[in-house]
């Protein structure tokens, strides 16, 4: 089940669609668990038009933590289209920095933050945990 937590406000997303949670303070957006929904389009395009609100809030400086435990083809196509319009803000003269999570023994999801990063020109930075 996903959510959406920011400050004292938490908002059930969709089934099988990751949790979101925003601390302002730190300027950071953090997308963890699963995403595995059958059409995640809805889900993504709600994601992107929330996180540009987002940097825009937080004075065109934004710092997405990715923590996946699965995530499908649908939704990997969808995050990335989500990112390339990011980098099109940061290439404005914001910043965007992105960590990528993933388990040591964790292949596909590697992987999958490995082809990210070498698509996308905003610093990004993979994290084995």
């Amino acid at each position: 089940m996903g959510w959406f937590v920011s400050g004292n406000k938490t908002k059930v997303i969709a089934q099988d669609a990751p949790i979101v949670l925003v601390k302002e303070r730190l300027k950071k957006v953090e997308i963890s668990g699963h995403s595995r929904m059958t059409d995640p389009r809805g889900f993504y395009e709600n994601l992107e038009d929330t996180i540009e609100s987002y940097y825009y809030s937080f004075h065109n400086t934004l710092l997405l933590d990715f923590r996946f435990e699965y995530i499908n083809t649908g939704s990997s196509k969808l995050l990335y289209h989500m990112l390339t319009h990011l980098q099109l803000l940061a290439d404005k003269g914001g910043i965007v920095e992105i960590n990528w999570y993933y388990e040591e023994d964790d292949e596909i999801i590697q992987e999958a933050g490995e082809v990210l990063e070498s698509l996308l020109s905003i610093p990004f930075h993979m994290k084995e945990i």
